[in-house]
C-alpha cells in the first residue's frame, strides 16, 4: 500500500454513550514533553477530533502497544482514542505507524525543517478544530518532503505560504502580498524555479513569521526559527 493511501486509511467514530465515543482517527505528533518519570504529555493534530492532547505512559517493556518511539514529533498515526469531551486529557487506547519516515527523521537538513514544522503547527492549531482539508495538506507535505532527494531548499517558505489558506487566512490575498512577489505563488511542484539567495529566505521567514503573529495573537517566535534562519545557503 502506497503511503498516501495508508494515511487515508483509518475515519471511524463508533459512539459509546453520550459522554464518551471510541474514535479511530490519523493523526500528526505535533508535540512531545515529558512528564515525570514515565509519562509524556503528547500534543496531536487528528483527522476527525482537531488538536487532541494526551498522557501517555512510557513501557517499561519493548513488547508495548505504545512505545515511546511512536511519539515522536511529526510521526503518522493511526489511533484509536477513548474520547471524552468535557476531559482536557484524552485516553490513547491504540496506536499504529502509518508510514515510518524514510529519511525525514535522518538528514539534518530535514529534520531541522521538521522541528520547525512542528513547532510552528503547536502553535497554529492551538486551538483547532478537526478539519479534514488541513491534515491532509499537511499529512501530504511531510510525505513529499520525507521523499524528495533534492530541491528542498524552499520547502519551509512554500510550506508556510501555502498553510495559511489552509488556516483561513490566505496570504495570497493579504495586503502585504506584494511584498512577497512571485513567491506569493509558490509551490512544492514549482519552488525549484524559484531561486533565492540565503539573504532572500531569511527575509520571506521573517516576513512570514509576522504575518502568522499578525494572525494569531498567541503566536510566538518559534525556538527554532534561529536555526532555520542558517542551514540553507
Amino acid at each position: 500500500m502506497r503511503q498516501h493511501e495508508q494515511v487515508a486509511a483509518c475515519k471511524t467514530l463508533i459512539s459509546k454513550n453520550a459522554n464518551t465515543m471510541l474514535v479511530k482517527t490519523n493523526a500528526i505528533v505535533l508535540h512531545t514533553l515529558k512528564y515525570g518519570d514515565r509519562k509524556l504529555i503528547v500534543d496531536f493534530y487528528t483527522e476527525e477530533l482537531g488538536r487532541v492532547t494526551s498522557v501517555v505512559k512510557i513501557p517499561q517493556t519493548r513488547r508495548s502497544r505504545l512505545p515511546k518511539q511512536l511519539f515522536m514529533p511529526l510521526t503518522l498515526l493511526a489511533m484509536e482514542i477513548d474520547f471524552r469531551p468535557r476531559q482536557q486529557m484524552q485516553k490513547i487506547t491504540d496506536a499504529q505507524l502509518l508510514a515510518p519516515w524514510q529519511s525525514l527523521c535522518f538528514e539534518p537538513a530535514k529534520t531541522t525543517v521538521g522541528i520547525f514544522l512542528a513547532e510552528v503547527l503547536t502553535y497554529a492549531t492551538r486551538t483547532g478544530q478537526p478539519d479534514h482539508s488541513l491534515y491532509g495538506f499537511v499529512a501530504t507535505s511531510l510525505q513529499w518532503l520525507d521523499l524528495a532527494t533534492e530541491g528542498t531548499a524552499n520547502f519551509h517558505i512554500a510550506f508556510l505560504v501555502m498553510l495559511t489558506k489552509y488556516l483561513g487566512w490566505d496570504m495570497l490575498h493579504s495586503e502585504n502580498a506584494w511584498k512577497f512577489g512571485d513567491v506569493i505563488g509558490i509551490t512544492y511542484d514549482t519552488m525549484d524555479s524559484c531561486p533565492l539567495s540565503r539573504q532572500q529566505r531569511q527575509m520571506f521567514l521573517g516576513e512570514l513569521m509576522r504575518y502568522y503573529r499578525q494572525n494569531i495573537p498567541s503566536f510566538p517566535e518559534p525556538k527554532s526559527l534561529h536555526i532555520m534562519q542558517q542551514i540553507f545557503d
